[in-house]
């Protein structure tokens, strides 16, 4: 079986498209998804509609969550970019025919899944939507390893922090190099973050997903037309210029 794994989408349309092309040229089996489909970017009902259409399997992301809620705990603008999203999607106002198809989707993702000796959850075992895991934890606050890693039995699957990494149980962090790192997991049990799809944070702006096979894992990193997507979130108003310049720079 050889999959893709892929998250934080962020409704950034032209890096998911990047990287479904990519996927196809790849002959992989299925795809799965970590969560945050929606927040961020300015086509969250494109990006649903391909994520329904490709995937095998997808997780709720704190961003999915706080669309169907509140933006509990976001900063300002990502709190304003849910609220615009959410009159984008609400099905009472929504007049497309597939309105309804979409938030019932994102209503009915689970916040965690266990699949092919594979924990998933979108932001930690611990928390499932809301703890960041980052390399710098095993340095600064290696101790939530000690409760963390005995809540999965071999690997776990993340996002959330948009920086890719592998973290192991004796907390070595291992960063990917740019495109095509590979790691080999071994019998440690370890934390995959597969990073950004729709606005990575680690200072390389290319969309990144991962691909799985067997005991390996693949990280690539993907250009995409980042000047489109930012901007249509520019034309969405000054509030939101930081959300485009964000992406020029990954971070």
């Amino acid at each position: 079986m050889r999959r893709a794994i892929i998250s934080d989408v962020h409704a950034n349309l032209e890096a998911l498209e990047a990287i479904l092309a990519e996927i196809n040229t790849l002959g992989i089996d299925e795809i799965w998804c970590l969560g945050d489909l929606v927040g961020y970017g300015p086509n969250p009902k494109e990006c649903v509609d391909l994520i329904r259409r490709h995937t095998s399997l997808c997780i709720m992301g704190n961003h999915d969550w706080a669309l169907l809620n509140k933006p509990i705990g976001f900063n300002s603008v990502a709190a304003r970019m849910i609220n615009l999203t959410k009159k984008w999607m609400d099905p009472a106002k929504d007049k497309d025919d597939r309105a309804l198809e979409r938030w019932d989707f994102i209503s009915d993702l689970p916040r965690r899944l266990h699949r092919d000796g594979f924990l998933l959850v979108h932001g930690s075992p611990r928390h499932a939507l809301s703890e960041y895991i980052l390399p710098t934890d095993v340095r600064y606050d290696p101790s939530k390893f000690d409760e963390i890693f005995p809540m999965f039995d071999q690997y776990c699957l993340i996002g959330h922090s948009h920086f890719p990494c592998i973290i192991t149980e004796d907390c070595e962090a291992q960063v990917p190099e740019g495109n095509g790192s590979e790691f080999e997991l071994g019998d440690k049990k370890a934390i995959i973050n597969v990073g950004s799809v729709g606005q990575p944070r680690d200072g390389d702006e290319r969309a990144c997903f991962v691909i799985q096979e067997d005991n390996k894992i693949r990280y690539k990193r993907l250009p995409y037309d980042q000047s489109r997507t930012a901007g249509k979130i520019e034309k969405l108003g000054d509030e939101y210029q930081v959300l485009a310049y964000r992406l020029s720079i990954g971070r």
